[in-house]
C-alpha cells in the first residue's frame, strides 16, 4: 500500500491511527448530515447500553450504609466505565453539575478519550448521549433521574481511587478519577476560553455517615477543593497554559459531596474541625493515587503504581521507543522486520521504504522525543479487532522541533507489542 497524504503529516497506512484527527475545539461542528448521522447513532447505541457489561464491586465501609460498583461496556471498541454509587434511602447532597440532590444514587460515567471528543463535538449529541446513559442508571435504581448525582470524566476507571479516613464515630471516604496532563490550570491566572463545558477531569465522590448540615455539605466542597490543591502543589502538576506555574486545579473539575443519615450531626467541616480533618485527608490521598495511576505523577522517592493499563502502556511504549530508534539509525530493513506481521501484509517492503524515507525528509538528525500520549483502542477501520495502542511522542530533531510522531502499537498473538503504522506530523503543536 503507497504512503498516504493526511494533511500535513505522512502515514505509512490508510488506516485511522491519528488519536488527534477530530479537532481539538470544542466548538467544532460537523456538516449537517454527519450530525444526523452521530445522533442516530448515539441513539442506537445507548438504546442497548448497560445490557452486554461486565461489573465490579467497589468496596464501601458498612456503616457509610452504600453499595458501588463499576460498570464496563465497550463501544466501536472503546471502552465506558461508570462508578455508580446507591443507597437504600434518599441522601442530602450537592453536585457541582445538578445542585442539592435528593440522592438515591452517585454516578461517575467515565468515556474513552477517543469516544469524548466524538460526542463532544456535536452538544446535541452529547446531551442525548448522556441523558440515556443517566436515565437507564435512574431505572436500574429504580429512581427518577433527578435523583441522580451525576459527574463524567475521560480519566479511566481502572485508576479509580478509593481512600477512606475514620475517627470515633465518623467515616469519610473519596472516591476520585483524575487527569491533568493537558487540561490542568491555575485559576486566577490562565484565560478562560470557553462558555460551557460538561465533564469532569478531577472528579470527587465524598461519603460520610455523618448526617451533615446543608451548610457543611456545601462547605465540604470548600475543603476538598483545597485538598487537592495541596495534592496538585506537592506534585508539582503545572499549568497546562502557563508551564512556569503550578497547576490549580483543571477547568472541567467536578464534586459530589453525599451526607449520611445514621452518624453524628454536623455543621462544620473546616479543616478546624475532626470531620474536615478526615475530609480533607481522604480528598488528598485519593487525589495522590488517582494522578499516579492516571498521569505518572508521583511524590518525591514514591513508587510507581502498577495496574494492568499502566503494564500494557509500558509494553507498548518500549516497543515503539526501540523500533523508532532503529528508524533513526537509518535501518529500514530492521524497521520492516521488527513491525508487525500485519503491517507487512499491507503494504510492499517498497512502499514501506518510500513512505518511511518521505516522512523523515529533511527533518535532519533525530535528537530527542518525550512520549505524550496512550490511547488504547480493540477497534481501528481496516484492521482486524485487536488489543491496540495509539501512541504520541513529541520529537525534536535537527532541523525541526515539536513534531509529533504518532504510532498504531498491536499486541499481537504472541503477547508481543509491535509498530502497525507510524506517522509525523510537520504542523506546530497547538498544546
Amino acid at each position: 500500500m503507497e504512503a498516504t497524504r493526511h494533511g500535513s503529516h505522512t502515514s505509512l497506512t490508510g488506516n485511522c491511527s491519528d488519536p488527534s484527527s477530530t479537532s481539538r475545539d470544542p466548538g467544532t461542528r460537523f456538516s449537517v448530515f454527519a450530525r444526523r448521522a452521530l445522533l442516530l447513532a448515539v441513539l442506537n447505541f445507548v438504546s442497548t447500553a448497560l445490557l452486554a457489561e461486565e461489573r465490579s464491586a467497589v468496596p464501601l465501609p458498612a456503616n457509610l450504609a452504600a453499595s458501588a460498583q463499576v460498570i464496563e461496556n465497550e463501544r466501536d471498541g472503546l471502552w465506558e466505565k461508570t462508578l455508580v454509587v446507591s443507597f437504600p434511602e434518599a441522601r442530602r447532597a450537592i453536585s457541582t453539575q445538578e445542585g442539592f440532590v435528593i440522592a438515591r444514587g452517585a454516578v461517575n460515567h467515565a468515556m474513552h478519550p477517543l469516544l469524548s471528543r466524538h460526542f463532544m463535538s456535536d452538544m446535541r449529541a452529547w446531551d442525548v448521549y448522556i441523558d440515556r446513559i443517566h436515565g437507564k442508571i435512574a431505572r436500574r435504581l429504580k429512581t427518577q433521574r433527578r435523583h441522580l448525582a451525576t459527574m463524567g470524566t475521560s480519566a479511566d476507571m481502572e485508576n479509580l481511587a478509593v481512600v477512606t479516613k475514620e475517627y470515633g464515630p465518623f467515616t469519610v471516604t473519596a472516591l476520585v478519577t483524575g487527569g491533568a496532563e493537558t487540561n490542568a490550570l491555575r485559576t486566577g491566572l490562565d484565560e478562560g476560553t470557553h462558555i460551557e463545558t460538561s465533564h469532569g477531569t478531577i472528579n470527587i465522590l465524598l461519603l460520610t455517615n455523618a448526617r451533615l448540615s446543608d451548610g457543611a455539605i456545601a462547605r465540604a466542597i470548600i475543603t476538598v477543593t483545597e485538598a487537592k490543591t495541596a495534592a496538585l502543589e506537592d506534585l508539582k502538576v503545572p499549568s497546562s497554559y502557563t508551564k512556569s506555574v503550578q497547576a490549580t486545579g483543571t477547568g472541567t473539575d467536578d464534586v459530589i459531596v453525599v451526607s449520611g443519615t445514621r452518624g453524628p450531626r454536623v455543621t462544620y467541616v473546616g479543616g478546624h474541625s475532626r470531620i474536615g480533618e478526615l475530609i480533607g485527608k481522604a480528598a488528598y490521598d485519593a487525589v495522590i493515587e488517582a494522578l499516579g495511576k492516571q498521569n505518572g505523577f508521583l511524590l518525591p522517592g514514591a513508587e510507581a503504581y502498577v495496574t494492568k493499563g499502566s503494564l500494557k502502556k509500558q509494553a507498548a511504549f518500549e516497543s515503539a521507543e526501540k523500533w523508532l530508534s532503529t528508524l533513526d539509525d537509518g535501518e529500514l530493513a530492521a524497521a520492516w522486520d521488527a513491525a508487525s506481521a500485519l503491517a507487512r501484509r499491507t503494504k510492499t517492503r517498497e512502499a514501506w521504504d518510500e513512505a518511511l524515507t518521505q516522512s523523515r525528509a529533511g527533518l535532519g538528525k533525530a535528537i530527542a522525543r518525550k512520549t505524550s500520549r496512550n490511547l488504547p483502542t480493540r477497534a481501528i477501520d481496516g484492521l482486524p479487532r485487536g488489543e491496540y495502542m495509539l501512541l504520541e511522542f513529541v520529537s525534536r530533531f535537527e532541523n525541526r522541533e515539536d513534531l509529533v510522531e504518532r504510532i498504531t502499537a498491536r499486541q499481537d498473538e504472541d503477547g508481543i507489542w509491535r509498530v502497525v503504522d507510524y506517522s509525523i506530523d510537520r504542523q506546530e503543536r497547538e498544546d
